[in-house]
């Protein structure tokens, strides 16, 4: 069985990616296949593909909070309900690419994860950004100010951009070796099926 790469695709305001990413790490390792942490903007994947996210229907809103509450409850997740949804993930999204792909980038996308869906902040704002970041043992005030780098910048549009092109229109999604998809944590025992066996 040949090593397999999982792209796992996520936006910060996406809290069944934030169930997604608690779980992902466990999936690769029991498969041996590397992970990569993909930061995108969700907002420009529903424009592109022309989706209308869950949260703007009523009913559907509803249902998902309670859905999110009882999935975090069920795999033992620490959950925190947000007091507004919506907030701007763009900070938070440029400030994982800022950091190297590996082990410290997943301690940055848990630290991050963390103050949105376990401590209901706002990670639009820096100083929030960058005490997150600290609090993992990453020098947060650097990260933030590498976010201005053009170069991180479009990289998260070329990361939107190669979500779009491979067929992504929601998160989290799970993209082995660059072509098969997994769409939502719940697909997880599929995926790790494929990784043992593809």
């Amino acid at each position: 069985m040949s090593q397999h790469t999982v792209q796992f695709y996520f936006d910060y305001g996406s809290p069944y990616s934030y169930i997604g990413s608690h779980l992902i790490e466990g999936v690769c390792d029991k498969a041996g296949a590397g992970l990569e942490w993909m930061p995108m903007v969700i907002g420009g994947v529903f424009k592109a593909v022309g989706h209308t996210p869950g949260f703007t229907v009523e009913h559907r809103r509803v249902y998902m909070e309670e859905d999110v509450a009882d999935l975090c409850a069920y795999h033992g997740i620490p959950y925190k309900a947000r007091t507004e949804f919506l907030f701007n993930p763009i900070l938070s999204l440029r400030a994982t690419l800022a950091v190297p792909q590996g082990p410290e980038r997943a301690r940055a996308v848990h630290a991050l994860y963390k103050g949105a869906f376990a401590e209901d902040l706002d990670l639009g704002q820096p100083d929030v950004v960058i005490g997150l970041l600290n609090d993992a043992g990453l020098d947060g005030a650097a990260i933030a100010e590498s976010t201005q780098d053009q170069a991180i910048k479009d990289q998260l549009k070329a990361n939107t951009d190669e979500a779009v092109s491979l067929g992504i229109f929601g998160a989290p999604t799970c993209v082995v070796d660059g072509k098969k998809k997994f769409w939502g944590h719940d697909r997880f025992p599929l995926l790790e099926h494929y990784l043992h066996n593809a």
